[in-house]
């Protein structure tokens, strides 16, 4: 039993190290910040590709991406982040991250949101999380990847509809 439970206490205290700690670099940043002029400007062209790139990403393939180990990274999507529901773990819970990545940025769809949070997990940090996300997934995966994780994330939702109508006899 003791062995038991230093096993968990250890695994709890890699994957917690994983994911930083709350004494690095505490920079909540507000999520209504506006973009300087000549970003906001810039910024369309990028989206579009993004959210074009983004749906035609294979939810499947994010699911297995968000639930393996990144060498590069060190951890893993879940270490931090639950899917199940909106409880925060470390980082906040995914189910329905769609929705609420819809209204954060105006002018920023919600494909675009969760991507750049991916790749620049600085740029969107929501009000009482610290700046933890380890900065560098864009090195653990490729665009390809990176479409599929955005596609998965994007279905939390739907997969929670469609899980909670068979459990009810419902579709």
């Amino acid at each position: 039993m003791k062995a038991l439970s230093l096993v968990i206490a250890l695994f709890l205290a890699v994957a917690l190290a994983a994911c930083g700690s709350v004494a690095e670099s505490v920079q909540p940043a507000p999520t209504s910040t506006p973009l300087p002029q000549a970003a906001a400007t810039a910024l369309p062209t990028v989206e579009a590709e993004v959210s074009t790139s983004a749906a035609q990403g294979d939810p499947a393939m994010g699911q297995q991406l968000f639930t393996t180990f990144q060498p590069k990274v060190g951890t893993t999507c879940t270490a931090c982040h639950r899917v199940d529901s909106d409880d925060r773990l470390v980082g906040p819970g995914l189910l329905h991250v769609a929705e609420r990545a819809a209204t954060r940025m105006t002018g920023v769809s919600a494909a675009d949101y969760l991507h750049t949070s991916i790749v620049d997990p600085s740029a969107y940090v929501v009000d009482g999380y610290p700046d933890i996300m380890p900065k560098n997934w864009s090195a653990a995966f490729d665009e390809s990847q990176l479409n599929d994780l955005v596609a998965y994330l994007m279905s939390l939702s739907a997969n929670a509809t469609i899980a909670s109508a068979s459990t009810s006899g419902e579709y």
